[in-house]
């Protein structure tokens, strides 16, 4: 049994990240560290924005970790606030700038903090790549990276997956969320 099988969340009710969420988080060590860029901005919305501020957070209380999770806009970081989440700091500001800040060694970055137009990907491709060298010297040998909003065609992960796949990671999932390990 996976330690995902012991995480409280509505599974059904995350599609196309659900099995995505279950692998990653059968993957993290007892005791992870997740820094999450872009975080839950409205409650209950599962199967659209996903909640993975909430399902890390219940991921860090089933193996004792912590999360971070930072986001730019103050009405998110007040609703983290009013939900209580008991394994989660939440950090309010430009994730570019706070990642270079942080220091401790991560188990899961998990990158979603600039929505996507499929149209016109590159701006939130670029984003993530910013993001990814700025977390750079949060990562080590088993980080898993992981990046949201991904098709076939385009998505956030496109330049993330090449700057990480350069240095050694590999793909573990590759879905509408895309995950390497280190």
């Amino acid at each position: 049994m996976g330690t995902a099988n012991l995480i409280d969340v509505p599974w059904d009710e995350l599609g196309k990240r659900a099995e995505a969420f279950r692998t990653i988080i059968d993957l993290l060590p007892a005791n992870p560290v997740i820094v999450e860029t872009g975080t839950v901005r409205e409650l209950g919305n599962w199967l659209g924005d996903g909640q993975s501020t909430i399902v890390w957070d219940a991921a860090a209380r089933v193996l004792a970790g912590h999360v971070t999770t930072i986001d730019i806009d103050p009405i998110g970081m007040h609703l983290v606030d009013d939900l209580a989440l008991t394994h989660t700091t939440a950090i309010t500001g430009d994730s570019i700038v706070t990642l270079r800040k942080l220091s401790a060694a991560t188990d899961l970055l998990y990158l979603d903090a600039f929505d996507i137009d499929f149209a016109a990907p590159e701006p939130a491709q670029h984003h993530h790549l910013r993001e990814i060298v700025a977390a750079w010297h949060l990562c080590r040998r088993g980080t898993i990276v992981a990046v949201d909003d991904n098709t076939p065609e385009a998505g956030k992960g496109k330049r993330v997956g090449e700057f990480v796949e350069q240095r050694g990671a590999v793909k573990i999932v590759d879905g509408y969320v895309q995950a390497w390990r280190i």
